[in-house]
């Protein structure tokens, strides 16, 4: 008998992974959170801090999406 083959997303998930490590990893870097570092507020949160709570959890969730996605095919 022949050895199954992995499926071919399974052998993506490790450089999609690093791409996204690097996206967040430059989302997270000085020259943007300065960007956002002013006195401006939504919804009475600080602007920088909405920024870093949204870029974590969209960090969060494609990663879990990446990993979730690769184990179901």
């Amino acid at each position: 008998m022949k050895p199954n083959p992995s499926p071919p997303n399974s052998q993506q998930r490790g450089p999609r992974l690093l791409f996204v490590a690097v996206l967040f990893a430059v989302l997270l870097n000085y020259p943007l959170l300065a960007a956002f570092d002013h006195d401006g507020r939504v919804a009475g949160v600080p602007v920088l801090y909405l920024y870093v709570l949204v870029t974590w959890l969209l960090l969060i969730a494609i990663t879990a999406w990446l990993a979730r996605s690769s184990r179901s095919e």
